[in-house]
């Protein structure tokens, strides 16, 4: 039988795909695009559906960090923090099939990240070859020159999501001083080849109010931003959890998403804020897996411990880990938490089953 939450997903990816199809009124090569991704998305959903009946349980979602190389060093980045800097890199043909595999099983959407995704050479061309799936590329957005624009205005599956922390002063703060201007000069490029794209703010307890009170998503709208990400902050340091959200802005995060999309010709999302109505955290595979630069799969970005090394076993195998299904069966530890995230929290027993306490 499908779980409850799985049906809550699936319907939550139906309705993202329709409220996009609906913005898209008045485009007929972006609303024919989208047309084309609700179908795949369905497909996807059965296949996931079938998978589950064999025993295999596949999450809608992929986080696949495909470089720790970055022309940046932002302040608390969680690829430093966790010293991923050194690890080499999965080969392309081993990148490429796993985007193949996935593809089949029913992993309809890859948010493909890094360290700086554009700073791989030649990934652009390897999502080009699966149109079907969808990408979310999040990108600090100073590597879009012209050719890799090119290749975005001719590949409408791969959606550039720029990050950055809000206006300038928070923004140059922790990238470095330039980044915003930089990243004014991307959204212009993109808007002038109306490439579809998005941006991602890591919200955090000292520019919550700036992000929703201020003027900042009117002018990213005004910019041509046509998708919003809110991530809430996740410690991936000590000391760092007060700038975790309290759960009275967590909640105004609910309400702020739903007012944004009334009132705008554009998507609005929130993470992991609202994971409550699927009974928790999504990740270890419940709705999404991550995969490393180098390979392994694992519960989270910010879980960074594997039992699975793709390098040496399909992504199949890897996805009836031992340490997935312990995490997921242990579905106690991962409810709401107390402060940015469970598996963080519970980081020490996580380690413990990856054999690395």
């Amino acid at each position: 039988m499908e779980r409850r939450y799985v049906k809550q997903l699936n319907g939550d990816i139906r309705a993202l795909c329709g409220n996009a199809l609906k913005l898209s009124f008045g485009e007929p090569g972006r609303f024919l695009f989208l047309a084309k991704t609700l179908i795949f998305q369905l497909k996807a959903a059965a296949r996931r559906k079938k998978c589950a009946k064999e025993g295999l349980h596949v999450p809608a979602f992929m986080i696949f960090s495909v470089t720790n190389k970055c022309n940046l060093a932002c302040k608390g980045c969680y690829v430093m923090a966790q010293g991923r800097g050194a690890s080499s890199e999965i080969t392309s043909e081993k990148l490429t099939g796993i985007l193949k595999e996935a593809n089949e099983l029913g992993i309809s959407i890859t948010l493909v990240s890094g360290g700086e995704p554009l700073a791989r050479g030649g990934l652009l061309d390897i999502l080009a070859g699966f149109p079907q799936a969808l990408f979310a590329l999040f990108t600090n957005g100073l590597l879009l020159d012209e050719i890799s624009i090119e290749k975005l205005r001719k590949n409408r599956h791969i959606i550039p999501v720029i990050s950055i922390e809000g206006g300038e002063a928070f923004t140059d703060s922790r990238r470095g001083g330039g980044t915003y201007s930089g990243v004014s000069t991307a959204y212009s490029k993109l808007k002038e080849k109306n490439i579809f794209f998005g941006t991602s703010i890591t919200v955090t307890s000292e520019n919550y109010r700036h992000i929703f009170e201020s003027g900042f998503i009117r002018e990213a709208l005004s910019s041509g931003c046509g998708l919003f990400f809110f991530i809430e902050y996740i410690p991936v340091q000590e000391g760092t959890d007060k700038l975790i959200l309290t759960s009275v802005q967590k909640e105004e995060i609910k309400r702020q998403v739903i007012e944004l999309q009334k009132k705008n010709r554009a998507l609005f999302l929130s993470f992991p804020s609202g994971e409550d109505i699927y009974g928790g955290c999504l990740a270890a595979g419940r709705g999404f897996v991550h995969i490393s630069a180098d390979g392994k799969l694992e519960p989270c970005p910010f879980s960074p411990y594997s039992d699975a090394d793709l390098n040496k076993i399909t992504l199949k195998e890897a996805l009836n880990s031992r340490l997935l299904k312990t995490i997921r069966e242990n579905h106690d530890k991962m409810k709401e938490p107390k402060g940015g995230c469970t598996l963080w929290e519970n980081r020490e027993w996580v380690a413990g089953l990856a054999g690395e306490k």
